[in-house]
């Protein structure tokens, strides 16, 4: 067992109603704003990257823009493998992803893709001005057999790189605002999800720094 699987990620969480909690995580990655990004946006290959997935695709309905553009939207389809109470079930959740640009507090989409940062610049050209660019993705549940809510943002922020390393940090957080429908208590499915956080957040900073956006760029190239 590594170190970085054994890391401690704090995890909140918010009761919002006698049903539904929020729960939220975060972390920092040793590793550029935009290498984060590319796996966040690998939409098609996320479940090699992030071990509780077993499926991610995206589905029906046109996609605007290209993946990771800061300004695409896509219909995604996930399904996770999880155990809640000795048995296993499968979470299908389908899913309207959003992708967003936050420079100086400002939001709005972005016109470079993935190609063309790499050309441009390995990082994003605020990385080191006084307001650091955060880039989001939000997601919305449209379908799924346990959830009647799931909701919420993955945010990545580039921080000032490391004083000691002189390498790139970012922040990565993950919120997500959970109802469940049907039999399955929430009790349950809190306790499920606020395993699964740590997990996946350690997964995305391990793919990261281990793939990052030339991994990512070099599969989709050798795939077409």
């Amino acid at each position: 067992t590594t170190g970085e699987e054994c890391e401690l990620v704090a995890v909140r969480i918010e009761k919002t109603s006698s049903n539904s909690r929020r729960i939220a995580g975060e972390i920092v990655v040793d590793a550029s704003l935009m290498d984060v990004w590319a796996i966040l946006t690998d939409y098609d290959n996320l479940s090699t990257h992030v071990p509780n997935l077993v499926a991610s695709k995206r589905i029906s309905g046109a996609p605007t823009g290209n993946a990771g553009d800061g300004s695409y939207e896509c219909r995604l389809y996930q399904r996770g493998a999880q155990k809640i109470i000795g048995f296993e079930f499968g979470a299908d959740v389908t899913m309207d992803m959003t992708e967003s640009v936050v420079v100086a507090g400002k939001a709005g989409p972005i016109t470079q893709s993935h190609e063309l940062d790499a050309k441009l610049s390995p990082s994003p050209v605020s990385s080191s001005s006084i307001f650091p660019e955060e880039r989001r993705i939000n997601f919305k549940c449209v379908d799924s057999q346990f959830f009647s809510v799931f909701d919420g943002t993955w945010r990545v922020v580039q921080m000032p790189d490391n004083p000691f390393t002189g390498e790139a940090e970012t922040t990565v957080s993950y919120t997500v605002d959970v109802r469940p429908k049907g039999p399955v208590p929430v009790a349950a499915l809190e306790w499920r999800i606020r395993e699964d956080v740590p997990t996946n957040l350690r997964a995305v900073k391990r793919a990261a720094m281990e793939v990052g956006m030339n991994g990512v760029m070099e599969s989709k190239h050798s795939s077409v």
